[in-house]
């Protein structure tokens, strides 16, 4: 679901020590963070004076619809907001945003057109099935305009889609480079037979599927708790020196196996997650020597496009 207010940001603690913050007035001081938490994903909300004193500050009588346009002025003068045209109205562009920002892990389209020169970071969802991203992630690690549409297929029945959920990772361990120029991917609906333990296709992880794929997409923290278990005690297991065909069990202790039961716990709570991820996280961690499960964690919750 699209958000017009980028709620739950903070606001920049750096703020404390920004000489051009430093120089506003005490009215401005306070209508500027005011301003910071009602803006949209890309930093921008309306420009109107009036808009702006009844969605931002509609019940601080200290700050009036007629201090509006000097305040907005002053803003502008200490560069910490924009004031622009646009074909809907005026609007306003949070200069510091995305300096502020880089660690969002969705950003939906402004309703407002970038001012001259302004480069919008994009990473939200089209629809149930589609992943769209642009000029990702907002750190600048990847140049160039890159654009993602991750497409799902499905069979209807009866209304309902029973297509397999397929997501884009911000980055991955192993990957420098997350996206090319632009590519399109569609992935179908898990029908064929056999089992496909998944594989990187140029930039994403595309997930293979299970030969039966489970009704539900939810999967009980108990089934993912097993399968964290198993990889931890398999696939992070000791090799034997004299056979090295034979993996000696590494048994988790009890920090880790709660550290387990809490992640399959995140997990289930977050919408499920194909056990064919867990297998692939923790061989990614073993392949960079992170037998951590917090670094399994964070692998899985990328890959997943939830939030650490």
């Amino acid at each position: 679901m699209r958000r017009s207010v980028a709620r739950g940001r903070m606001f920049p603690q750096s703020y404390s020590t920004d000489r051009r913050y430093g120089r506003l007035s005490l009215k401005a001081i306070g209508l500027f963070p005011l301003m910071w938490s009602n803006a949209d994903d890309q930093g921008r909300l309306c420009g109107d004076p009036e808009e702006v004193k009844y969605a931002v500050c509609p019940n601080i009588d200290h700050i009036t619809k007629a201090d509006i346009p000097d305040l907005l002025q002053e803003l502008q003068k200490n560069q910490l907001i924009l004031c622009y045209d646009t074909p809907k109205s005026v609007a306003i562009q949070m200069l510091d945003w995305w300096d502020a920002n880089q660690k969002m892990q969705w950003a939906w389209p402004s309703d407002y057109q970038p001012s001259e020169g302004w480069q919008d970071h994009l990473r939200y969802k089209k629809g149930a099935k589609e992943v769209v991203t642009q000029s990702w992630p907002v750190s600048g690690e990847d140049s160039g305009e890159d654009t993602i549409i991750a497409q799902v297929s499905s069979n209807e029945v009866s209304g309902e889609d029973s297509g397999e959920k397929i997501y884009i990772p911000l980055t991955t361990p192993s990957i420098t480079k997350t996206i090319t120029k632009t590519i399109t991917k569609t992935i179908n609906s898990p029908e064929r037979s056999g089992e496909d333990s998944g594989e990187y296709h140029g930039d994403t992880f595309e997930p293979g599927s299970p030969s039966k794929p489970s009704p539900s997409p939810v999967i009980s923290p108990v089934k993912l708790l097993n399968k964290m278990s198993e990889c931890y005690r398999i696939g992070w297991g000791t090799i034997k020196a004299s056979n090295l065909d034979e993996v000696i069990p590494r048994p988790p202790d009890g920090r880790n196996d709660a550290q387990m039961r809490d992640l399959a716990k995140e997990l289930s709570s977050a919408g499920g997650c194909p056990l064919e991820y867990i297998d692939q996280a923790f061989s990614e961690a073993a392949g960079h020597g992170k037998y951590h499960i917090s670094y399994v964690r964070k692998i899985l919750l990328a890959w997943l496009g939830v939030a650490p």
